[in-house]
């Protein structure tokens, strides 16, 4: 099947002011990701050249409602492949990864957890919120090398994910009641 958000993706880029920068995030979730005390810690990062700091949306796992720093790493994503009966995947790859971040990742081996990814872009507009997402994704099959990760991601549960997302009430949509 062919890639289905191409023309949506050329029209919302053309249609986009040229002053205002989108930032690809990623923030990675393990049991075995943890903080010099012990403590469960994401791994945030940011698809920059340098550190930055976003506010996290107030029902993230971890710090909600707060802002944190993101570590800079090159990271991408093919588009996900579509097949009858099979739920979408795609690649990921994390490139120039830290050297104790390689290692939490191969203790992590030992856990029978899933590595969650969560997804967020950030608009330069305003930083203090995602502008998308978050998107959780649970990663498998990953490979780690010298200075790369790569792993086959899913959509953690697509059959509960509700559509539309929005719920309509009486109080957000008075125009509702007669």
């Amino acid at each position: 099947m062919a890639n289905p958000w191409t023309a949506a993706i050329e029209e919302a880029v053309a249609s986009c002011p040229t002053d205002v920068i989108t930032y690809d995030t990623l923030e990675l979730q393990h049991p075995a990701l943890q903080d010099g005390e012990g403590n469960a810690t994401p791994a945030r990062i940011v698809n920059a050249v340098m550190e930055m700091v976003f506010g996290i949306e107030a029902g993230a796992l971890f710090t909600p409602g707060a802002t944190d720093t993101f570590a800079p790493s090159a990271f991408g994503a093919a588009f996900p492949a579509y097949a009858e009966g099979q739920v979408p995947r795609c690649d990921i790859s994390i490139d120039n990864v830290a050297r104790e971040f390689t290692a939490a990742l191969e203790e992590a081996v030992g856990y029978s957890a899933d590595l969650k990814a969560i997804f967020r872009q950030y608009s330069s507009e305003d930083l203090s919120e995602p502008c998308y997402g978050p998107v959780e994704f649970i990663i498998s099959t990953v490979k780690v090398n010298a200075t790369r990760i790569t792993g086959s991601a899913r959509v953690s549960n697509l059959s509960d994910k509700k559509f539309p997302t929005r719920v309509y009430t009486r109080s957000k949509f008075p125009g509702l009641v007669r």
